[in-house]
């Protein structure tokens, strides 16, 4: 029996399409500049890691999902571990520069607000990898994946500094804003990670601890540690003076204890 050759255009063996349907177009590899290739790989592997614990994410569903070959997220960022570095690296950077630059027209209650709104805003948005990174989940304690987190603290106590106009930091002042930031940690996973907490709890909580640690707790220490003399106690007065002015300017900020300080 004499077969029939199959349709010009159409595969041997191939089903033949019902009337009226329609074939449904294979994704086809899209080739992209080296750059804006490895930005997408990370723009996904970002997502996934915001969205799962490290453990989870797997590199070949971020190579899926990203439209790539495994083979080339090795390429460009090597192990599953450097891409969350990168990853995390990334993210530190962007929150470093969320404070806004000083503003001399606003109080320094208002501005320490409007900065914990902003640490909120990017906790609530990074929050699975921002824990990922402080727990070093999957790492034990990485070193690499640490001093990024540190030098992510060091950088935002500088950030603090510079946008609470805090005149002659000291080291003990740039100590007690570390300790501040652990605070921070700490109240924030009250808020995403336990439910203990809501948003405007933990607002409140960081903002008048700040507020105070400033004004009061490392003029307090600073006070303990200065050598004895009317030289050294001008000078912390002095200090004390123009810090606890600038968080009153505009009257006792709502909750914050009056300085019971005597003025001379």
């Amino acid at each position: 029996m004499e077969r029939r050759a199959a349709p010009r255009g159409e595969a041997a063996g191939a089903a033949t399409p019902r009337p009226g349907a329609t074939r449904t177009p294979k994704a086809r590899y899209q080739r992209l500049p080296r750059d804006e290739r490895r930005d997408q790989i990370l723009d996904v592997a970002r997502r996934m890691f915001t969205e799962l614990p490290y453990a989870e994410v797997a590199t070949a569903a971020i190579a899926r999902e990203a439209g790539v070959q495994r083979g080339l997220i090795h390429y460009y960022f090597g192990t599953k571990r450097e891409l969350f570095l990168k990853v995390v690296q990334g993210l530190t950077a962007t929150a470093a520069v969320q404070a806004p630059p000083p503003d001399e027209r606003m109080t320094l209650p208002e501005t320490v607000e409007l900065c914990v709104n902003l640490f909120l805003d990017t906790a609530e948005r990074n929050a699975t990898t921002w824990f990922a990174a402080l727990d070093a989940e999957g790492f034990g304690q990485d070193p690499e994946l640490l001093d990024i987190v540190n030098r992510f603290r060091d950088r935002t106590v500088e950030h603090m500094l510079a946008v609470l106009r805090v005149p002659a930091p000291t080291g003990t002042l740039r100590a007690v804003l570390r300790v501040y930031s652990g605070l921070a940690d700490a109240a924030t996973r009250q808020w995403l990670q336990e439910r203990t907490l809501d948003r405007a709890q933990v607002q409140t909580l960081l903002t008048r601890s700040l507020l105070s640690m400033v004004t009061d707790i490392a003029p307090a220490l600073e006070a303990r540690d200065a050598e004895p003399g009317p030289a050294s106690g001008e000078r912390l007065e002095a200090g004390n003076r123009l810090l606890h002015s600038a968080a009153h300017r505009d009257g006792e900020p709502d909750g914050l204890a009056a300085d019971a300080r005597a003025e001379p």
